[in-house]
């Protein structure tokens, strides 16, 4: 009786070799190596310029302001430059401040009783000459009344027998139609010692607003 051979023999014919397995190609490889290393080393540059102070925050600045406290306060002001000279003992300041006050309230009387006279003791008399002239201007442009509101000083230096003041007036002017008007001015005033006597020699008004607005400059402008 002759063998029987399975049905399947075929599957097992030693001549047939199964196909050979897929190898990834060698080069893609290469690449995504290269492209790890590389992002490792820019993560590594980051962090040490984090850690060394490479990357700075801008710091928001701040802006500087004038702060008013009343006619016996002071007033500061960042932006304004000191004056030159040295700082004014408490005596000499509070004698050079009086002056000033004494000067804005003779011309408001002045102004009010129409004798430019009374300006003639704290002032020499070129400045005295410049009030008269103003206050001409300004009763010629219809103001009929002038009023102090208040007075925010600043520093006060003196260099031999010559002073330096600056402070923040605020005055109110009233004209002939029944209008009245407000304004805040900052004066730098120079002041001369005369026989032991100070008095106000120039006003000067740095600040005064351009033309058109709605305030009027101090009644003390020259």
């Amino acid at each position: 009786m002759g063998s029987v051979l399975p049905s399947n023999i075929p599957q097992f014919d030693p001549s047939k070799k199964p196909p050979p397995k897929e190898r990834a190609p060698i080069g893609g490889i290469v690449v995504t190596v290269i492209l790890a290393l590389a992002l490792v080393a820019i993560i590594a540059v980051a962090v040490t310029r984090l850690t060394s102070g490479g990357f700075s925050r801008p710091v928001a600045s701040s802006a500087p302001t004038a702060v008013g406290v009343g006619s016996s306060g002071s007033a500061s002001n960042a932006a304004t430059p000191a004056p030159a000279g040295t700082p004014a003992d408490p005596a000499t300041q509070q004698a050079i401040q009086n002056v000033i006050q004494q000067v804005n309230d003779a011309q408001v009387q002045a102004i009010e009783k129409g004798d430019p006279s009374v300006m003639q003791a704290t002032a020499t008399q070129q400045f005295y000459q410049e009030q008269v002239s103003n206050n001409r201007d300004l009763t010629d442009n219809g103001v009929t009344d002038i009023k102090l509101v208040n007075i925010e000083w600043g520093p006060v230096s003196v260099d031999g027998n010559t002073a330096t003041a600056t402070d923040y007036e605020t005055w109110s002017t009233t004209f002939d139609d029944g209008t009245t008007e407000q304004s805040r001015d900052r004066n730098v005033y120079t002041l001369v010692k005369d026989n032991g006597t100070w008095k106000v020699q120039q006003d000067d008004h740095p600040d005064q607003p351009a033309m058109g607005t709605q305030q009027t400059s101090s009644p003390g402008a020259p």
